[in-house]
């Protein structure tokens, strides 16, 4: 099959593993795939400039709290995205003339709609990938200045859809009640690469090498957020002196857990390493004695937690529906109340405690991965699935 795989993300955090991985399945099962993706930044006077996306794509999943800045500033970008689509429109037709695509599949932005234009100017099958409800996200975290036209187009654009891809039942449930039609609506959770199961994982040699030998590693994988809530360890960390948080990433709320770390007395058993190639994460996180995610939104299907199965480390996580589409509490993963500070304190202690216990979680974990079908070339599949269902209905139709 030709695919045209739109999208709109510059950022290099998890929104570009999802691109890549995707797109790597789908040619590694013989596809042949065309990105339509944005321009490479190229400074110009102010003047000389067009509309352009956001500057790291559409809002990510992960929310950033005052990230639309002024009013004015707001309003401006979010015009600039409109307007976007009008080039973006031209640039997927002159892409399909070239390429002669079978279908389009399009990551979601914020405001834009080419994707659904050329899809029907082409009458091709459209599949659109939502990686979070990105209308509610930023009227929550960042700021919207054209809420009700931004929600409006958002439903309206994925109504006109073959197919709405989204990462868990919630987001599909909180898509619903925005109006999107449940029989659009299809559930595919992140996944991995297949070589993250096949590669043989040293966690004692990183160890070794990273001075963690007599350490009790406590670790995080990802964008750091403030929502991310990675002080909850920190009274851990006062109370176990041999114990030490490692963070896998950067991101802006660095500052702020570095100033409350000195504060709590525990700055030198905080470490960050910062942004490590793909390919070095998980070996990193085999060395991790418990995997933490301390908070998480409630729609997200966070990719950390897939590294944390496929490292075969015990993840202790926030009892939140999302989390409990793939998590059995006790059985694959420690789940926490979200509301009670001391129930994660609680939790974690008895992790520590329990080595027989970490490793029957993390094996759970890791046999998850499987079971359930959380890869790249497992979710290639469904997309393709869905697409020659798309064009059977098309062709029932005459369309």
């Amino acid at each position: 099959m030709r695919i045209l795989y739109h999208h709109r993300t510059r950022s290099r955090d998890g929104q570009r593993v999802h691109i890549e991985g995707l797109v790597g399945a789908l040619r590694r099962a013989g596809h042949d795939i065309e990105i339509v993706e944005p321009r490479p930044r190229v400074e110009a006077p102010a003047a000389a400039r067009g509309a352009a996306p956001p500057s790291s794509g559409p809002a990510s999943s992960a929310p950033v709290k005052g990230d639309g800045g002024p009013p004015r500033a707001s309003l401006l970008r979010e015009l600039a995205e409109l307007a976007y689509n009008v080039p973006e429109r031209w640039q997927l037709l002159r892409a399909a003339r070239r390429f002669r695509p079978d279908a389009i599949y399009s990551r979601h932005a914020l405001f834009a709609s080419s994707a659904l234009a050329a899809a029907r100017a082409l009458r091709l099958p459209l599949l659109i990938e939502v990686n979070a409800p990105l209308a509610l996200e930023r009227s929550r975290h960042g700021g919207l200045r054209l809420e009700s036209y931004a929600r409006r187009l958002e439903t309206r654009v994925l109504n006109g859809a073959d197919r709405v891809i989204v990462v868990t039942r919630a987001m599909a449930q909180l898509m619903e009640q925005q109006g999107v039609a449940a029989e659009r609506l299809e559930v595919h959770w992140n996944g991995l690469e297949p070589e993250a199961l096949a590669r043989p994982l040293d966690g004692a040699a990183q160890r070794r090498a990273r001075g963690w030998s007599d350490a009790l590693v406590l670790g995080f994988v990802g964008f750091v957020r403030d929502w991310n809530r990675l002080e909850r360890v920190f009274p851990f960390l006062r109370n176990e002196p041999r114990a030490r948080l490692v963070v896998v990433g950067e991101g802006p709320d660095r500052a702020r857990l570095e100033r409350l770390a000195g504060e709590a007395g525990v700055a030198a058993q905080l470490e960050f390493l910062g942004t490590l190639p793909r390919a070095q994460v998980l070996d990193v996180v085999a060395a991790f004695d418990v995997a933490l995610l301390p908070e998480v939104t409630e729609y997200a299907s966070p990719l950390k937690l897939l590294d944390y199965f496929a490292a075969g480390r015990a993840a202790l996580l926030p009892d939140r529906a999302n989390l409990r589409e793939v998590i059995r509490d006790g059985e694959n993963g420690v789940l926490f109340d979200p509301r009670d500070d001391a129930d994660f304190g609680r939790k974690l202690a008895a992790l520590v405690a329990d080595p027989a216990a970490r490793a029957r979680l993390g094996a759970a974990g890791r046999a998850t991965l499987a079971e359930r079908g959380l890869t790249w070339d497992a979710n290639a599949a469904r997309v393709v699935a869905e697409f020659e269902a798309a064009r059977a209905r098309r062709a029932g139709a005459g369309r």
